[in-house]
């Protein structure tokens, strides 16, 4: 059941990852790591990321089973380049 995104970064790795902390601690969710790799885990979705020059791959290793990868995907995404 695992899957990986990527997800080009618009702003510098230690950016993107700081604002995703901030979020991730108003939202409950556990994300431990720096602008290179780490580890997140919240809601029934966990994970880890790398970050290699601008591109932020996720591999997820849980989801909740009714949650599809479509909403999964978007939820990263606003979550890693919106800091939502």
């Amino acid at each position: 059941m695992s899957k990986v995104f990527t997800i080009q970064l618009t702003a510098p790795p230690e950016a993107v990852i700081a604002a995703a902390k901030i979020a991730a601690q108003k939202n409950g969710v556990a994300l431990e790591g720096d602008a290179t790799q780490g580890q997140f885990d919240g809601h029934g979705i966990k994970g880890t990321y790398d970050i290699l020059d601008q591109t932020l791959s996720v591999s997820i290793a849980k989801k909740p089973l009714v949650m599809p990868w479509g909403m999964i995907e978007k939820t990263l995404t606003n979550f890693f380049i919106k800091g939502a």
